[in-house]
């Protein structure tokens, strides 16, 4: 394992992380964009909450250097690459 994933903090932390940010940001926009992330409302409330519904959109097809190169889409692909999407948008500003 390398990577953020190694990091990663854990289930019940991304939980309430993800409960904190679905106060202000779980609506229409979140759940289209969770529609391009295969499903995964978590996630897309999170990437909406932290670029704006515009941003998400674009940054999800990115090479990201956080994520070693790999577009948070391709994250999805495997449990590891998932902790390590999920632990880049917590460090996210």
């Amino acid at each position: 394992m390398s990577g953020l994933e190694q990091y990663y903090a854990g289930d019940k932390k991304w939980k309430s992380y993800v409960d904190f940010y679905a106060e202000d940001y779980l609506d229409d926009n979140a759940r289209l964009l969770s529609e391009k992330l295969n499903g995964h409302l978590d996630l897309a409330i999170i990437i909406y909450g932290k670029r704006g519904i515009k941003e998400a959109f674009w940054w999800i097809e990115q090479e990201v250097p956080a994520l070693e190169g790999i577009k948070p889409l391709d994250c999805l692909q495997t449990p590891e690459l998932l902790n390590r999407l999920r632990e880049c948008v917590m460090r996210m500003p």
